[in-house]
């Protein structure tokens, strides 16, 4: 008999929302009641491998085409209401008298400042996947490097990529979210812990961010000047945040830390 597994109070509240990277998803309320499906496959490891990579540009191209139509050709467009709770979208577009603190914070900024800057970025650089895949494979066919040694290179690039984008929209809005605490300081434990979880998520997006700049650079010395800037918003935007929420990193968030 199947028995379903416990599901992990209140996970959703301090999650990233990247349901298809989540291990978590079948103790999620959040995700059943959604009733998402389709979590990412696998590169089957098998077979001719430069096959896979010549499959890999493809579809790569295909992912970024299907990315231009669903954000309307707009690499700059905040999170859809589907990627974020209603909570954090109340912070980011209310305009009384509590809200405006928030969006003037030095954190706000330096996080908006974030994804301005990581968004022409990205449309600049709109064909780095394919042309790191066409790359590698020129490489592979010359002999200058094998296979096996090509491969994995392309999947750090990509994986690299997907973080860089997903997490610079999620940046900004769970910042606000955060410092909402600042704005209704409260000594209910439960909200308390609420906006510390949400400081932590951003660090450990940063964190995560940090880690898939640091892969462009590794593969493409030459892009490292362009990079510093961004690597400087976000190196100051979580020390802010440390700052402001010295307690966070300490925070375990549910089913997650």
């Amino acid at each position: 008999m199947n028995v379903q597994p416990d599901l992990i109070a209140g996970i959703y509240n301090y999650c990233d929302t990247w349901c298809e990277r989540c291990l978590f998803t079948a103790r999620c309320r959040s995700f059943q009641i959604q009733s998402e499906t389709g979590l990412a496959k696998t590169m089957d490891a098998g077979g001719n491998l430069v096959q896979q990579l010549t499959d890999a540009l493809t579809l790569t191209k295909q992912y970024i085409d299907n990315l231009t139509r669903a954000q309307g050709n707009d690499v700059l467009n905040a999170p859809t209401e589907e990627q974020t709770q209603t909570l954090e979208q109340k912070a980011v577009q209310r305009e009384d008298t509590a809200a405006r603190p928030i969006r003037q914070h030095s954190a706000t900024m330096l996080a908006n400042d974030y994804l301005r800057q990581t968004g022409i970025w990205m449309k600049e650089e709109k064909d780095f996947l394919e042309q790191a895949g066409q790359q590698q494979l020129h490489e592979v066919e010359l002999g200058l490097r094998t296979q096996e040694e090509a491969m994995p290179t392309l999947h750090a690039l990509k994986d690299a990529w997907e973080m860089i984008r997903w997490y610079r929209t999620l940046i900004p809005v769970k910042t606000q979210s955060a410092l909402r605490a600042l704005a209704e300081p409260t000594e209910n434990m439960r909200l308390v812990n609420y906006h510390l979880g949400k400081a932590k998520l951003v660090l450990v997006s940063i964190d995560r961010s940090l880690l898939a700049w640091q892969t462009v650079m590794q593969h493409y010395p030459e892009k490292t000047d362009a990079l510093l800037d961004l690597l400087s918003l976000l190196s100051r935007l979580r020390r802010e945040l440390e700052t402001v929420f010295p307690d966070a990193r300490a925070f375990q968030r549910p089913g997650l830390d």
